[in-house]
Parts: structure tokens; sequence; C-alpha cells
């Protein structure tokens, strides 16, 4: 009995899962996870192509849990892994928003160049999101070394157009010596300042 109840409770988590969990026609003999092989390298194989916005928000409609993976996974390539993070910005939810918070807070600071790009993509995807948590979680890294990491952080905090992200944005005004950031930073503040 209590291995029945194991393999219903089994069941009902794979075709729970947020992706399906299996394909259309079932979980094969191995309970599903050919198909979740399957799925996931279809999504690699459509994150790999050149598709635009509205191409990365199926992926994430359809895929999110998968994208999610594929961001965490370091044996994908970067590029795969990049537009899996670009992806979740589409996602919109607090799924999606917790992991890439969780993500940058991982990644911060960066470790290597590989560590840096994909820290700049779950940035500008957590700004996409309107994340309540945006200014906590991306403006220490106005403050980053790298130049191309203080440039998308102030492009996300832009793009959260919260108020609270005005005092970090002037802060790093005040200091920033890079001509790219600067002029993004005056953007965002415009931004974040608008009138709604």
């Amino acid at each position: 009995m209590t291995g029945a109840i194991i393999h219903i409770t089994l069941l009902l988590a794979v075709f729970a899962a947020p992706d399906g969990g299996a394909s259309a026609h079932g979980p094969g003999a191995d309970g599903g996870a050919s198909a979740k092989l399957s799925a996931r390298a279809e999504v690699e194989a459509a994150l790999g192509k050149a598709g635009g916005a509205a191409a990365l928000s199926r992926l994430a409609a359809t895929a999110q849990g998968t994208l999610m993976a594929i961001a965490s996974d370091r044996a994908a390539s970067e590029t795969v892994r990049s537009r899996a993070l670009s992806a979740l910005a589409y996602a919109r939810n607090l799924r999606a928003q917790t992991f890439l918070e969780n993500f940058i807070v991982g990644k911060t600071p960066p470790f290597d160049a590989t560590d840096r790009v994909l820290l700049r993509h779950a940035v500008v995807a957590l700004g996409w999101q309107g994340d309540p948590r945006l200014v906590e979680t991306v403006a220490p890294l106005l403050d980053n070394a790298d130049s191309d990491v203080r440039l998308d952080a102030a492009i996300a905090l832009g793009l959260g157009r919260g108020r609270s992200a005005e005092a970090p944005l002037r802060a790093r005004l005040a200091t920033e010596t890079d001509g790219a950031v600067r002029r993004q930073i005056e953007a965002s503040l415009k931004a974040v300042t608008a009138p709604r």
C-alpha cells in the first residue's frame, strides 16, 4: 500500500511540474525522465537560435523551470545560459524573481568572465521584472569594479522605475568616472523620477 502511495505521489509530482514534466504522450518506462531530457534539449536548441523577444517570451511561458535549470548548469554554454536568463525577464512572477535574485547574490562578486556575463544578464532580466526587491538586490552592483556590471545595474534600476532607486543612482553619479555608465545613470534617474 505504501509503495502505491509513493508511486502515485511521484506521478503527481511529474505531471504537476511547472514545465509539464512529461511529454503529451505521458511518461515512458523511465517515469518521464527521457521526456524531461527531450524537453530540455528542445529548450536549449531554441535558446541557441537567434530568436527575438517573442521566442524568449514563449519559452518563459512554457518552460520556466527548464530555463532556470539551464541558467544554473555550468556544463551548458555561456550563450545558452545567458539567453535562458534573458528569457526569464518575460516570466514576470515571484518564482522567476526569486530565482534571479538568488542568482545575482550567488554571482556577486563575479568569480570569472563567464560569471560576469551571466550576472549582467540576470540583473537586466530582474530589472524587467519590476521586482519589489530590485533596488536592494541590484543597487550594490553600482559600486562593482567592472564598468559593464555598473552599466547593467543602472539599466536595471531604470527599468524597474522604482522611486527608491533614486538615492543609490545619485550617489553613484557623484563618483562615477566612466562616461557610458554616467550617461546610463542619468537616463535611469530620469526614468525613476518621471511623474507617473
